[in-house]
């Protein structure tokens, strides 16, 4: 059972409900409050150990099915912590309620959101649907506790969630409750009644009980559930019955204490021995304990115990897995700590050579590490690395990684390299420093050169980099495991290294042996930037159409998504700036709202950076300039944290740029004049890093120059930059500048020149579709534009007409008729009917790109009157279109 199941570890333990035992108390009362019509979208079971949450949780989970709702029950461990884990298990868990229609999962090329995805599987069934977690409180990862809030906040009116835990989460409780869509109980709530106790012990009819002792128990216990069973189980011995009375000092740890002890010595010795011996395993089976034992008859005491009511459950309908209530288990455990520790650590150690024979790594991991084997168990974490990061499982990998002592690692140089992929990719430099200094002393170099380039690449030192992967063999290997993954993240770098260095055709070949590498170790890890840089590749020659189908099959391909957050980000970053390119606004902003966190946390600069820039860009086209701002704002708090200095500088650069587009030309000069160029490094000449090749210094400087009135300096700067990118074939560069030559030129009144520089920029852009690289230059080159269309209407040949079209799309683009004039309020034109002043707010608002939604927002109406009016404006401008609209509008002189 639960041996390892490459790529996804699915644990079937964790989806099984606590059995009902005999004489356990029916909570009626709690049941009708769990259920009440209208029902609760969210019930929090919440209290100490002992309070009997789980056994309320599968109480409720009978009568649901008893209703007939589709059911299921997962409980939580530490390391579900683990976003991949987590995931894996929650889609586990919704997918053994009954497999839904396939296209609720999304058309290929959007993520699977995993609160997305939950809620339209979930709201497909005819049926009520109950969802119990238990344990929750093991959760503190801030990425599972945000996508479980998301969950709540888009939970379908037929799926009530379920919590039990012993702290109160953050999973955004306060908003429900307000709304009477939450109901949480406490420890109070699930004490038992005095009748419900006298229930309890009315089932055990050989205690003859009488009334004044229950009396006392439930005056010492004040209902606490555990303590009402450890009290039913040990009042057979006479000490106990005889202390009733004198109890009053004990507080509740002590009770239970005293009560389990007393309980235990009622037990046969060999039970006793069996209980202290098992106490300490994670969970427990018949074959597992005849090995921590030494003994045969393992599953006939296990089944005693459970029939019995000592704090033994089930883990599974065939009575082959178990596990001990935490109070007792820790209370047995502690005996044995404090009267046998050389025992513990024998069966710590048995436990754990059984589980890693077994290929449960975790388990053996755990118990390696308790029996203080670090030897051991680090060499367990060797074995089950490969697996981690190759599936970037790398949260786990961090967690058991921090209780492995260092002098065992640097024995191990292969498993420091895997947690320096952990931690580098975590960006966890303060963890870094001690891992390589242990890879500073490994004598074998070249098997840490992979990990070093990683590492160099994450603290941003290219050409450390790029010189540490150069010496790397790459091609004509045939790598297995965890070798094919580095040297398929190495062919990525080299792949990387080609691009900048103007190399296309290089980093096409390499990028085929990573994808290569990448299927021979199955690593899902790597596959997300393969298919970043091919998509980065094709951008840099011009090939925007191309970019795009590769981001959308790369996606479809490796099915990217929340559960593999490393290998996703940095693919939908990319894609983003491509869609954004080629004017898809609304994908672009949905997909970096859906993916901002893995972005955000989980990707190396220059592929975060194209993400970025495009959110902003979008905001400025939308009209909300406060939001731009609060993007480059958190891209510098992640600079900061990262230790990125030049990733400060390319927001300083953006900054720039939309202060010169709005006439705030002695601002930007002053900021600009305080950007650092380059001090970090210094590639050779030539060699162009993605985020300098797209903007950079060179166009900064060339974009001040331009609007500060410098035009010999702007003109020579972009000679310069113009002969280095039409040699090295950087057709995206060539475009951008092109255009602001034709700009440079048109403000020097060189005409002819401005519409050359323009005419070869379309030339360019057209195959690939790039609108943006023209837009993002403002206003000032629409008249470039429409000069340019009136030009092209004399000829009649098939490049031109191409053109023309392409031309019309900017300027609709832009919001611009192709064939207005550069003064619309003389075309004559007005609308049918004069627009009120409500219908001209909004027709602003429609021009700067606002939706129906953000327009109701920023009114204080409704989203149905905002349609309302724009169906009067349509009316009135006598179109049938946003877009339409806008270009009549400006035709009349209303914009």
């Amino acid at each position: 059972m639960d041996a390892v199941t490459p790529p996804a570890e699915v644990f079937t333990h964790k989806f099984f409900a606590p059995p009902s035992y005999p004489g356990a108390i029916h909570r009626r009362e709690l049941l009708e409050r769990l259920f009440r019509q209208p029902g609760y979208g969210v019930v929090v079971v919440q209290a100490p150990a002992g309070h009997g949450k789980s056994t309320l949780l599968q109480q409720a989970k009978s009568l649901a099915d008893q209703q007939g709702a589709l059911t299921g029950w997962l409980a939580f461990d530490e390391a579900d912590n683990d976003m991949r884990r987590f995931t894996v298990h929650m889609q586990a868990l919704v997918e053994g309620l009954g497999r839904q229609d396939a296209a609720a999962d999304g058309p290929p090329g959007t993520r699977r959101r995993l609160s997305d995805w939950m809620s339209t599987q979930l709201v497909q069934f005819d049926r009520p649907v109950r969802l119990f977690f238990d344990e929750f409180q093991v959760l503190n990862s801030r990425g599972v506790l945000t996508a479980f809030r998301d969950l709540l906040e888009r939970i379908p009116e037929n799926v009530t969630i379920f919590i039990g835990s012993r702290a109160l989460p953050e999973i955004g409780l306060a908003r429900l409750m307000v709304n009477n869509q939450a109901l949480v109980l406490r420890a109070d709530d699930l004490r038992f009644t005095h009748d419900e106790a006298q229930q309890f012990f009315s089932q055990a009819r050989d205690l003859g009980i009488s009334p004044q002792e229950l009396d006392a128990i439930y005056r010492q216990t004040e209902g606490w559930p555990a303590a009402l069973q450890l009290f039913r189980l040990s009042l057979a011995s006479p000490s106990v019955r005889r202390s009733l009375s004198g109890m009053s000092g004990y507080k509740p740890r002590e009770l239970a204490e005293y009560l389990a002890d007393n309980v235990l010595t009622l037990q046969t010795p060999r039970v006793q021995e069996f209980l202290r011996r098992s106490s300490v395993l994670t969970r427990l089976s018949a074959d597992l304990c005849d090995h921590v034992t030494g003994w045969q008859d393992s599953q006939s005491i296990l089944l005693f115990l459970e029939r019995s009511g000592l704090f033994l459950r089930s883990l599974d309908s065939d009575l082959c897995w178990f596990k001990y209530h935490t109070l007792f288990s820790s209370f047995l455990a502690e005996q044995v700590r404090s009267e046998e520790p050389e025992a513990l650590l024998e069966v710590h150690q048995r436990a754990a050579d059984w589980f890693h024979g077994h290929g449960m790594h975790e388990d053996a991991l755990h118990h390696a590490i308790a029996a203080r084997n670090y030897g051991f168990a680090t060499d367990i974490m060797n074995v089950w690395a490969d697996r981690l990061i190759a599936d970037a499982n790398l949260v786990t990998m961090e967690r058991w990684s921090d209780n492995l002592p260092l002098d065992q690692i640097a024995k191990r140089p292969e498993l420091a390299i895997k947690i320096a992929w952990a931690l580098i990719f975590l960006r966890r430099h303060h963890k870094l420093r001690p891992i390589l200094g242990t890879l500073e002393e490994v004598s074998q170099e070249s098997e840490t050169l992979v990990a070093r380039s990683m590492l160099s690449l994450v603290l941003d030192d290219m050409p450390r980099a790029f010189g540490q992967v150069d010496q790397i063999p790459i091609a004509g290997q045939q790598p297995v495991g965890f070798r094919a993954f580095e040297l398929g993240a190495a062919a990525n770098l080299s792949a990387y290294r080609a691009l900048c260095a103007g190399d296309f055709d290089k980093a096409s070949e390499l990028l085929n042996i990573a994808r290569s590498y990448g299927e021979r170790g199955e690593a899902a890890f790597s596959g997300g930037y393969t298919v970043a840089v091919g998509g980065m590749n094709l951008v840099m020659q011009g090939r925007l159409a191309e970019a795009l189908a590769r981001y959308r099959a790369g996606m479809s391909a490796h099915h990217l998504d929340l559960e593999k957050p490393f290998a996703t980000g940095s693919l939908v970053s990319c894609f983003i700036s491509a869609l954004y390119e080629s004017n898809d606004l609304d994908t672009a902003e949905s997909m970096f709202t859906q993916f901002h966190d893995v972005i955000a946390d989980g990707v190396l600069l220059d592929f975060m950076v194209p993400g970025y820039i495009a959110m902003a860009r979008i905001q400025d086209v939308r009209g909300r300039p406060n939001r731009t701002e609060e993007i480059l704002a958190e891209a510098e708090q992640i600079a900061h944290t990262a230790g990125w200095p030049r990733l400060m500088r390319i927001v300083s650069w953006e900054r720039v740029r939309r202060l010169l587009l709005a006439g705030e030309i002695d601002r930007a000069q002053a900021i600009a004049s305080r950007i650092p160029r380059q001090p970090e490094f210094a590639l050779p000449e030539g060699w162009m890093i993605y985020t300098e090749a797209t903007e950079g210094d060179a166009i900064g400087a060339i974009r001040v120059a331009l609007h500060g009135g410098n035009l010999d300096t702007a003109l020579a700067q972009l000679a310069s930059e113009l002969a280095v990118a039409q040699r090295q074939g950087r057709s995206y560069r060539q475009i951008k500048l092109l255009v602001l030559d034709a700009l440079a030129q048109r403000a020097r009144g060189n005409d002819n020149h401005a519409h050359r520089s323009l005419h070869r920029a379309l030339q360019l852009a057209e195959p690939g579709g790039f609108l943006r690289l023209f837009l993002d230059e403002g206003e000032k080159v629409l008249p470039l534009l429409r000069d340019e269309h009136a030009a092209l209407a004399g000829n009649s040949s098939a490049e031109s007409s191409a053109l023309r079209a392409f031309v019309a799309r900017l300027l609709d683009a832009a919001g611009q008729h192709a064939d207005t004039s550069a003064h619309p309020t003389d075309s004559g034109f007005q609308p049918l009917e004069p627009l009120t002043d409500r219908e001209k707010q909004i027709l602003v608002y429609l021009a700067n790109g606002v939706s129906n939604k953000e327009m109701a927002r920023r009114i204080f109406v409704s989203e149905n009157t905002v349609k309302f009016h724009l169906k009067n404006i349509y009316s009135k401008l006598a179109v049938a279109s946003r877009l339409q609209a806008i270009n009549a509008a400006r035709q009349m002189g209303l914009l």
